[in-house]
This record gives C-alpha cells, sequence and structure tokens, in this order.
C-alpha cells in the first residue's frame, strides 16, 4: 500500500491512505507534474486507473480542438498525460456509445527510453480497443519513435494529419526555480536557451509539413522567455513565407471557461499561462492553421 501526500503546484494535493484492502500503484513523472495511479487490492474492483495532471497541460491538449475522425499526432508525447487527453477527444465518446472508432493518434517520441514510458503508460490507461487494428490496417493508436528534426520519418509515413501537438522540449521555467537536479538557476545560461530556441524554430517549420491544408498544429512550451515563445513563432512565419499561408489562431472562450477565473495572458502570437495568475504553469502556446500551401507540389518532404 501507499501512505503518502503528492503535490500538483496549483492544481490539487492527494493522499493514499495506509489501507491494505486499497492498494494503489503510483507512477509519477515530477518534470511534468504527472501522476498516473493504479488502484489494487479487493477495493480497486471496477476503479478505473487514472492521472492526474498539471492544469496548464490539460487545457494545452483541449486547446488542439480534436474532433472524432481526426488523424492526429501528438509529436513529443511522453509521458503520456497530453497523448490520453488527445485519445479521449477521439475515442471516448464512440466507444462509449458502441460506435465504430474513426480516426487515429500517432504518438511519437523520440527518446527510445522515453517512448517505452509512453507506450506502457498509454497501453496501461487507454481502453484496449484503441489498439486494435481496424478494417485490415492500422491501430487507432500508433507508437513511433521518431526525431522530428530528420527526413523520411514514421511520423512522415503515417501522416498528413488534421491536429499536430507541439509540445517541444524546452526550458522549464517552473522546475528551475524548484531547483531539481542539475536543473537549477545556476545552471541556466543564454547559450542554453539559444541552442532551444534554435531547435523549436526547425521543429515547428518542419511540422508545417506534415500538416493537412486547414489543419492546425499547436505549439507549447514551458518556457516563459520571449526567445523561446513568441520569437519562436515569428521566425517560423517568416520561414514559411511563400510556402505556407498560416494563421494564427487565438484562444476560444470555451477553453477559457474550463477554469474559473483563469488569467491568460495574450501576447502578439499566442497565449501565456502564469502561476500568479492562473495558479498553474508557466505554459505558452500558439495556435497556427495552414491555411494552404503555395509551395510547388513533392512527393516527399522537404527538410
Amino acid at each position: 500500500s501507499l501512505a503518502s501526500r503528492k503535490s500538483v503546484p496549483g492544481a490539487y494535493s492527494f493522499e493514499m491512505p495506509e489501507n491494505p484492502t486499497f492498494q494503489c500503484r503510483l507512477e509519477e513523472f515530477p518534470h511534468e507534474n504527472a501522476f498516473f495511479v493504479e488502484v489494487q487490492g479487493p477495493a480497486g474492483d471496477g476503479v478505473s486507473p487514472f492521472a492526474l495532471l498539471e492544469g496548464a497541460q490539460l487545457l494545452v491538449a483541449h486547446a488542439l480542438q480534436v474532433e472524432e475522425g481526426d488523424e492526429v499526432l501528438d509529436a513529443c508525447a511522453a509521458p503520456g498525460g497530453k497523448a490520453l487527453v488527445l485519445a479521449g477527444a477521439l475515442f471516448a465518446r464512440a466507444a462509449a456509445e458502441g460506435r465504430r472508432l474513426t480516426g487515429r493518434l500517432v504518438a511519437n517520441e523520440s527518446s527510445k527510453r522515453r517512448a517505452a514510458e509512453l507506450q506502457r503508460v498509454v497501453r496501461r490507461y487507454a481502453h484496449p480497443v484503441v489498439f486494435e487494428a481496424h478494417g485490415g490496417g492500422a491501430a487507432h493508436i500508433i507508437f513511433t519513435s521518431a526525431d522530428l528534426s530528420t527526413p523520411s520519418n514514421s511520423m512522415e509515413r503515417n501522416g498528413p494529419y488534421d491536429r499536430i501537438l507541439l509540445d517541444v522540449p524546452s526550458t522549464n521555467d517552473h522546475v528551475l526555480l524548484k531547483g531539481h537536479g542539475a536543473n537549477t538557476l545556476e545552471q541556466w545560461s543564454m547559450g542554453k536557451l539559444k541552442v532551444h530556441a534554435d531547435k523549436q524554430v526547425k521543429l515547428l517549420h518542419n511540422a508545417l509539413w506534415l500538416l493537412k491544408e486547414g489543419g492546425i498544429v499547436l505549439y507549447s512550451v514551458t518556457a516563459l522567455s520571449k526567445e523561446e515563445t513568441d520569437d519562436v513563432i515569428e521566425a517560423v512565419v517568416r520561414k514559411a513565407s511563400g510556402k505556407f499561408v498560416l494563421e494564427i489562431l487565438p484562444l476560444d472562450q470555451h477553453i477559457l471557461c474550463m477554469v474559473p477565473a483563469l488569467a491568460a495572458e495574450q501576447t502578439h502570437w499566442g497565449t501565456h499561462l502564469l502561476p500568479d495568475t492562473s495558479g498553474f504553469g508557466p505554459r505558452y502556446f500558439s495556435r497556427i492553421r495552414l491555411v494552404k500551401r503555395t509551395h510547388a507540389a513533392v512527393e516527399h518532404l522537404r527538410w
């Protein structure tokens, strides 16, 4: 059994009671503020496994506005919390109503170790039906371990996509303040920030090639700095000129209403959720619609 108090900053705290008939398996990812819980023992009969996620992660996943039938890519999906939210939007209602599932989620993670964690978590918490092949083809959830910065990868082969969630590696300012291991303010430098920003521009620009016309990519980071937030979007918009017509989408009111009194700070190119005003974060995201392609038709992506 597990008896300890855990908390997700700005969201909730919970306690696992010491009870021999109520046993829980708890898998914790502190840097992502994510907890995955399975209730075991006699008291766990009929209790589905569940995940506890920091509120900003849930808002980001919902802000992608996935619908049944969509082809969706979660490009940096580990440890799996947002992938589970996307899977719920795609498949939960049809599964509950006994209808045929439509659409597909490609859950990708470039790190082999984290890809294994991702697959283990999603397989444990998603309904088994989503992993069954349909119509002689692939399953509704597919796992890949590809690097978006390289050409001709498995994400490309499973595309194009209606929706892409790009929660890219970035400076985690919340973790820096807490000082986990090597992630302390003393380890921060402008050089590291620039390395992050350069890679983020490349990944987001490459993600545009994987979108269908009319599709949406949501860029998300846990950084506060302008270099990793608005500057990245501005650089990608400039870089995409002559190849794509892009539209920056505002944050819809119904997303804001998911959290009472949520104070989301609008920036020139996106939205910031800040701990001092929203209670969780920091989290930045920008939603970009690919209105149309203006480059010559190609059989393979140009990287």
